[in-house]
């Protein structure tokens, strides 16, 4: 008797292998197809803090709004691995989407409208608004900051709001 060619009856299995065997009925096997639907981001996101910018010319921002967000982190007690960081012009989605991806609890939005994310409201720019668990805050591109001290303090004023 070869041990390549050992066959079981279905009493013998159900006795050597009593609670490892189950029945199975005839399912319908669920196929999981995997999109590469991920939204460019830059960060980690441990905070849940998503920044939305604008920027067609650039992946993210310019290496001047880099430097103003890092000053901004910082002054918030924030860092890059804490936020993420993603340019509405690469990644046209609505806010639905960004927080399927990023379950967001805090959303600042630079120089996007509120109906191109299909926001169900409107938010007037440096004002904090609460939705959905969820506080929102909206502002010009990030690129009319670099040289106006009065918007950079009124953009200032809104983050300690948010974050302080």
């Amino acid at each position: 008797m070869s041990l390549d060619n050992i066959q079981l009856s279905d009493q013998m299995c159900a006795i050597l292998y009593p609670n490892t065997l189950t029945e199975t009925k005839d399912k319908k096997s669920e196929v999981k197809i995997e999109t590469d639907d991920s939204i460019d981001s830059l960060g980690q996101n441990k905070s849940r803090i998503l920044f939305v910018v604008n920027n067609p010319a650039h992946k993210f921002l310019s290496d001047d709004e880099m430097d103003l967000l890092a000053k901004l982190l910082t002054a918030c007690n924030l860092s890059m691995a804490e936020i993420a960081l993603v340019n509405y012009h690469f990644n046209k989605n609505n806010y639905q989407e960004f927080n399927r991806q990023f379950g967001s609890k805090k959303i600042l939005i630079f120089g996007v409208k509120n109906t191109e994310l299909d926001l169900p409201f409107e938010i007037p720019h440096f004002q904090v608004q609460q939705f959905q668990n969820q506080l929102y805050l909206t502002a010009p591109g990030f690129e009319t900051f670099l040289k106006n001290t009065g918007l950079k303090r009124q953009l200032w004023a809104s983050l300690q709001k948010l974050f302080l």
